[in-house]
């Protein structure tokens, strides 16, 4: 062995401190594959980036974190939506009301957005409600059907879930779609207090249209749904565990859940403030980084 040694010009002492790092290193890959194993049975379409702001291990960065997850096939897959939800009215009632809008707190900025979801060929709409300033899910509904009484559904579940029935500084913002435009779905707006707002660009409505995507692509996809009342407790259980168990870095690293009961011990004057942007800046602004601490 000391011949060998010689040949590679290396010392007896340097090849066991190497075949000592070669295995902690392997001992690492097991227990990152573990713990990504773990938070994707939770998360089952949560990225690698996410993952590692929620783990943060010790002694290994991102970049490394994400080259073990992709060489051991952690690859997420990207899923378009080739269907079509909004049929808009072209002569809107309604202005967007966001220009230049800042907020503080919950319960001033709710946005909606139906998207779908293919069960066997049959297509079944999910209907979200959510509060901009915490990014939490306050209402929602599910159906087979585009009907409007589904939006008021999911309406009347975030009254419940704010345990209000009446706002001073709330706006709902939404599409032009016909369901928002809705004789009952305006009126239970009015009699709430809740001003109407309404898209004029697609990209104007950004921030409820990334938490579609995210529950149906990043969760319902990846569960094996094969009936409505499998596709009704795996959709409860995922906005349960996007409100309470999925971190935000727009929200400081915290829930949806977690932000709001950090908000509630502040003085609005040292709240993180939310910049909802006009129409030229959305452009190539990211909607998950519009959180500016204060």
């Amino acid at each position: 062995m000391n011949d060998l040694f010689q040949l590679c010009n290396i010392s007896r002492q340097a090849h066991h401190q190497r075949l000592i790092r070669e295995r902690k290193w392997a001992n690492l890959e097991y227990l990152i594959v573990g713990l990504i194993l773990q938070t994707r049975d939770v998360h089952p379409g949560m990225g690698l980036r996410v993952i590692y702001d929620i783990l943060q291990p010790d002694g290994l960065g991102r970049d490394a974190f994400i080259s073990i997850g992709l060489m051991y096939g952690f690859r997420l897959i990207t899923f378009k939506n080739p269907i079509r939800t909004t049929f808009s009215s072209p002569y809107s009632r309604y202005k967007n009301l966001l220009v230049d809008k800042k907020l503080d707190d919950i319960n001033q900025l709710w946005t909606s957005d139906i998207t779908y979801y293919n069960l066997a060929g049959k297509f079944y709409y999910i209907v979200l409600i959510m509060d901009v300033y915490s990014r939490k899910i306050v209402g929602y509904s599910l159906a087979d059907n585009m009907r409007a009484d589904n939006n008021c559904q999911a309406l009347e579940m975030a009254f419940k879930t704010r345990k209000q029935k009446v706002f001073t500084n709330l706006i709902h913002h939404s599409d032009r779609g016909g369901q928002y435009v809705s004789d009952g779905y305006v009126e239970l707006l009015t009699n709430a207090g809740i001003k109407i707002s309404m898209c004029n660009e697609v990209h104007e409505n950004s921030h409820i249209e990334r938490v579609n995507s995210t529950i149906k692509n990043q969760y319902l996809r990846y569960w094996n749904i094969t009936n409505p009342e499998q596709l009704e407790y795996r959709l409860k259980q995922t906005i349960d565990t996007y409100n309470y168990s999925r971190p935000h870095s727009s929200l400081l690293k915290m829930t949806p859940e977690s932000f709001e009961q950090y908000i509630k011990e502040l003085a609005v004057e040292k709240r993180p403030k939310l910049a909802i942007w006009t129409t030229n800046e959305t452009k190539n602004i990211n909607p998950n980084q519009c959180i500016i601490p204060f």
